[in-house]
């Protein structure tokens, strides 16, 4: 049963998943995630941290789930082809990436900003105790931040993590339970938004209670009973009330609970915490929420501690970003610098054979990828990625109505949209019919009947014409158009063009540069196109689907045996049995017509040949993974 909800409050879009929206990977802000699909975003805020982003013009997202970076600049016209005399960086100079969308946020966990583009900056300045790496792109733990991660008992599930004695935020304060216990606190769902009476504050129209910190999702977290600390502080004992059996993906990208607390003026976060101190919870609240957000080339290096092996050291807006090595940091220290340049995705193959930037992995065409196979001195790796592109329905408006979904969904020509922008690169692609396991993974079972996977212009119409709407219905697909992304473009033109052949469709191109950080969250869109960068976990979904979900809110959708799947995934161990409940959760999905997937994204990454140490990661962190190691030579 689905409940419609009707909101226009800004949601996070990326939840507690491993998904984040990205434009994933390149210019589509598709916003991470540490358990399933990071809003790939075109952009879409990045779940829990084990949730899918959006990916960067897929939008993160997820995201703590299921992140795009489509704002760069367009190509000029005479950069069509790649340059043979371009001068090649000195060796041990700062090593070039190229990036569509720019950064935004120090803190990637907000709802409002969790998106690949934060998160391939922040990646190596964040401390996690497990990150997605390359080149699977599963979870490994950092054996330089802690010395040990311990099961001490499946029954209750308990949990150790045992920190390095000097792992250390960049200004000198330890990294310590202090900053586990605050990431645990702020992310569990328990704290609210009271009235000046004391009661918690409700939604009017989802009636769902708003927190006071404003994260992308609760996964995972609000199943921890309690975290303890040692008395040296470097040992965090967590345990669950309810097994989480994708617990490695928490606790990634912890904020410094000293910086909230100075900046709060509080003087014990967990003290405050645990006594529910109002004041003082909802002093941080306000530095968590806000205090971290930027503008375009601003840093605040008294609040932006780096607690890895880089650190942001300066930012020239719409141009680049530099990390430098964290000179403080206790571990195998930053090979060096690595600037970030703020490239259209189409400028990328240009900018690389001119020696501008070094390394790439934008969203590829067969264009691009033609360019970069031309370009001598690269090194080109394709592959899978955990990113995904889909178009998703607003419950909020006429398509809270199935026979209109249906109609849409029978009119778009998802295998001519494969066929003509993705067989190219990879001839063996096709629709995608699932929208948990991808069509590369052993539990990929296509659950869609078939039913959608050619258009039947015939049957939208007379659907449409039964659905009880008044017609014409106007259907604005909103997405991130920075003009630097010419599948996305195509991608929507053919859409347009097949369903205004159905009468009373009338379907516009609504893109535009502020769809991730405005347009997405707040509701304004019949049908919002993305992509979702993730992850191998399926766990953190809550956030994507979920009634509480900060995305399925703003999309208006609820379905309690939704939600019931999910939290069976979220707890199940057995892999095999995880993934046929995956499996389930997407036929709930599909009785729904929640959204219509349509293909996996092909992966390509490139690189200089004097360029070492660059891997390939099918995750939500991209290349960046492991940038402290690139160097030039």
């Amino acid at each position: 049963m689905i409940n419609t909800r009707r909101t226009k409050r800004v949601i996070a879009l990326a939840v507690g998943l491993s998904l984040v929206a990205a434009a994933c990977g390149g210019d589509d802000d598709d916003s991470e995630d540490v358990g399933t699909d990071e809003p790939a975003a075109e952009e879409t805020e990045e779940p829990a941290d084990d949730a899918e982003e959006p990916a960067d013009d897929t939008e993160e997202p997820a995201d703590d789930m299921d992140e795009p970076a489509d704002d760069g600049e367009e190509p000029a016209d005479d950069m069509d082809e790649p340059a043979d005399d371009g001068d090649e960086p000195a060796a041990g100079g700062a090593v070039g990436y190229g990036n569509a969308q720019e950064f935004s946020n120090y803190n990637n966990g907000l709802a409002s900003s969790n998106s690949v583009k934060n998160t391939i900056i922040l990646t190596q300045v964040l401390p996690a105790p497990f990150n997605f790496e390359g080149p699977t792109g599963n979870l490994e733990m950092d054996e330089e931040l802690v010395d040990a991660v311990n099961v001490v008992s499946d029954d209750p599930q308990v949990i150790e993590y045992v920190i390095n004695a000097n792992a250390a935020w960049s200004d000198g304060e330890p990294i310590d339970c202090d900053d586990f216990y605050l990431t645990w606190a702020f992310n569990n769902g328990t704290l609210k938004q009271l009235d000046e009476d004391g009661n918690v504050v409700v939604d009017p129209e989802t009636e769902s209670e708003l927190s006071l910190f404003e994260v992308t999702g609760s996964s995972g977290y609000e199943d921890i009973e309690s975290v303890e600390c040692s008395e040296d502080g470097k040992t965090v004992t967590t345990t669950y009330s309810t097994v989480y059996a994708d617990w490695r993906a928490l606790f990634g990208g912890m904020m410094p609970a000293h910086i909230i607390e100075a900046q709060a003026g509080v003087d014990d976060g967990v003290a405050a915490y645990d006594s529910d101190d109002r004041e003082s919870l909802e002093a941080m609240a306000e530095f968590f929420n806000t205090g971290w957000s930027l503008n375009p080339g601003e840093i605040k290096p008294d609040i932006m501690p780096s607690g890895g092996k880089l650190t942001i050291d300066s930012w020239e807006a719409g141009s680049s970003l530099t990390l430098v090595p964290n000179e403080s940091y206790w571990g195998t220290m930053a090979n060096g610098p690595v600037t970030v340049r703020y490239i259209a995705e189409e400028a990328q193959a240009q900018a690389l054979a001119n020696g501008e930037i070094n390394a790439m992995d934008p969203q590829p065409t067969p264009d691009l990828l033609a360019q970069l196979e031309g370009t001598d001195g690269v090194t080109v790796e394709t592959g899978t990625q955990y990113v995904w592109e889909h178009f998703d329905f607003n419950f909020n408006t006429a398509f809270g109505n199935r026979d209109v979904r249906e109609a849409f969904a029978k009119c778009l020509p998802r295998q001519q949209m494969v066929a003509n922008l993705i067989q190219p690169l990879v001839p063996e692609a096709v629709v995608l019919n699932n929208r948990m396991n991808q069509e590369f993974e052993e539990g990929y079972i296509d659950q869609s009947g078939g039913q959608f996977d050619e258009v039947d212009i015939e049957g939208a119409q007379a659907l449409l014409e039964g659905s009880g709407e008044t017609l014409p219905i106007d259907v604005r697909i909103g997405w991130f158009d920075n003009g630097g992304n010419q599948r996305r473009t195509d991608q929507v033109a053919l859409a347009v063009e097949s369903c205004n052949q159905v009468e009373g469709f009338n379907v516009m191109d609504n893109g535009s540069e502020t769809f991730f950080d405005v347009e997405l969250s707040a509701g304004d869109w019949d049908i919002a196109m993305f992509a979702w960068a993730g992850s191998p976990l399926k766990s953190g979904t809550t956030a994507l689907y979920g009634c509480e979900g900060s995305y399925a809110i703003a999309a208006g959708y609820c379905n309690p045996e939704v939600d019931e799947v999910i939290a069976a995934i979220d707890s199940e161990l057995d892999a095999a049995t995880q993934v046929d409940l995956a499996n389930q959760l997407d036929q709930l999905l599909w009785d729904d017509l929640f959204s219509i997937p349509v293909f996996s994204f092909p992966g390509v990454a490139a690189w200089s040949d004097n360029a070492e140490n660059v891997v390939y990661n099918p995750s939500n962190n991209g290349l960046m993974w492991n940038a402290a190691s690139w160097q030039l030579v």
